[in-house]
């Protein structure tokens, strides 16, 4: 046990970056110095690691003299505390380091300075003394907070298990963490068929869906999150001079899917869902308030991360397909008049649609729609199976774990967002009615 004044685990919003934190050692003929630190690493009860990336004089001094003085600031009471401590040893791999190299790789991803921010070690101290700076009393957790917490875990368990298909799951899941924990901003993305990029599925909160944007294994915090299969946080996006999840320069602006996120974010979680070790998609929230997401935010994220990655598993194996008709849009499915013709142009090499020279969607998705348009245009068919698309070779299915009701969601949740004289609605188990409300004109483009 710690003879602590204060828990470091009753003051772990302190250790996330919020606020920057001074931290003194002395060299070994009595010269003290100084410097700013992002980020104090949480490790357990008693010690606490600092990340070696520029550190210059404090890394020599350390090892000449092992001790070390910090203050932290605890950014919703503003309480700031002393820590006395003792440097341990450097620690160049394992789990710490793993999770501090992921945190700086997101901060590296998301200023452009790849190059910069290059983890050597993390510095492991043991806090020997930690104590209120001002005299402020210990805060004191409640049995009462960790009951309802418990109390709202289980509806949302028990409201994703009474899911039926994953249109349902993930509009659910999305809407009740907003409803239960206030988390009023997310993005569920999945993995894509080329295992390099990551799709949109479902939004919460945002002016426009995104959905079908898609994000690159090396593109900011979700994008590290994925490659490194890590729970990344960004406490003060606004104090690094980070860019708030904006979409990367593309080669082809026309083959670019708004992204979601908010304009002004200033904390940031991205959680990867993982099953078995196979990554199935990535978590991401955003907040404009800084140090929004603590060090328990981010333990309950994880929680429901958890939970939604087996439910994404268990419906794309089709385990819980609905038998009644279900749409996902409420409007009225009847032809539209006056809608005039329309050029759909398909690009081979990609994948990619677009319609009278918008972007629609790529990849395995687009691939779905132009052959589904194909086979109405030649035999008038309106009807389809997800037996027939798996079996269908224009299509490229992946064998084995195809996610391809996550793709199909994607594709119809994509039209549904947009105007187009046409759609795709799931009418039962493994069926598929595409509505087609004008004359459309096919193009293939094979180069």
């Amino acid at each position: 046990m710690t003879g602590l004044d204060v828990a470091l685990g009753s003051i772990r919003g302190a250790f996330q970056g919020a606020i920057p934190s001074p931290i003194a050692t002395v060299s070994s003929d009595g010269t003290p110095n100084s410097t700013y630190l992002s980020v104090i690493w949480y490790i357990d009860e008693e010690r606490v690691g600092i990340s070696n990336q520029f550190l210059g004089k404090t890394a020599v001094n350390l090892r000449a003299n092992p001790r070390v003085a910090i203050r932290v600031v605890e950014p919703t009471t503003m309480i700031e505390y002393e820590l006395d401590a003792t440097h341990l040893r450097s620690e160049r791999s394992g789990e710490v380091f793993e999770a501090v190299r992921a945190r700086l790789e997101a901060i590296a991803a998301q200023s452009g300075m790849e190059d910069v921010f290059r983890l050597k070690a993390i510095e492991v101290l043991r806090v020997d003394r930690c104590a209120p700076a001002s005299g402020a009393p210990q805060p004191e957790g409640t049995m009462r907070g960790a009951a309802d917490l418990l109390l709202r875990l289980d509806v949302f368990v028990r409201r994703l298990s009474e899911c039926r298909d994953l249109a349902e799951a993930t509009r659910v899941a999305l809407e009740t963490m907003e409803d239960l924990f206030g988390y009023r901003h997310s993005i569920l993305l999945v993995v894509a068929d080329d295992e390099e990029q990551l799709f949109t599925l479902a939004t919460n909160g945002y002016a426009t869906s995104g959905v079908g944007s898609e994000v690159s294994m090396d593109e900011g915090v979700i994008g590290v999150a994925a490659r490194r299969r890590r729970q990344v946080r960004l406490a003060d996006v606004d104090r690094l001079a980070l860019a708030a999840a904006a979409p990367l320069p593309s080669s082809d602006q026309r083959k670019e899917i708004p992204r979601p996120g908010l304009d002004h974010a200033r904390s940031m979680l991205a959680t990867p869902l993982v099953l078995h070790d196979r990554l199935i998609g990535v978590l991401y929230l955003d907040s404009e308030t800084p140090g929004h997401f603590d060090a328990e935010a981010g333990g309950l994220v994880e929680i429901l991360a958890g939970h939604l990655a087996v439910t994404i598993a268990l419906l794309e194996a089709g385990g819980l397909e609905p038998l009644t008709v279900e749409a996902d849009s409420p409007a009225d499915p009847s032809p539209q008049s006056g809608v005039a013709a329309a050029t759909v142009v398909f690009h081979d090499h990609d994948g990619s649609v677009l319609i009278d020279g918008d972007y629609i969607i790529r990849g395995v998705p687009g691939r779905i729609l132009f052959s589904l348009l194909s086979e109405h245009e030649r035999s008038g068919r309106s009807e389809f199976t997800n037996r027939e698309i798996r079996l269908d070779r224009s299509i490229g299915l992946p064998a084995g774990n195809d996610n391809l009701e996550a793709r199909l969601l994607t594709l119809r949740r994509r039209l549904a967002d947009r105007s187009d004289p046409f759609g795709l609605e799931r009418v039962g188990r493994g069926r598929l009615h595409l509505t087609v409300d004008s004359d459309i004109t096919l193009v293939r483009d094979d180069e």
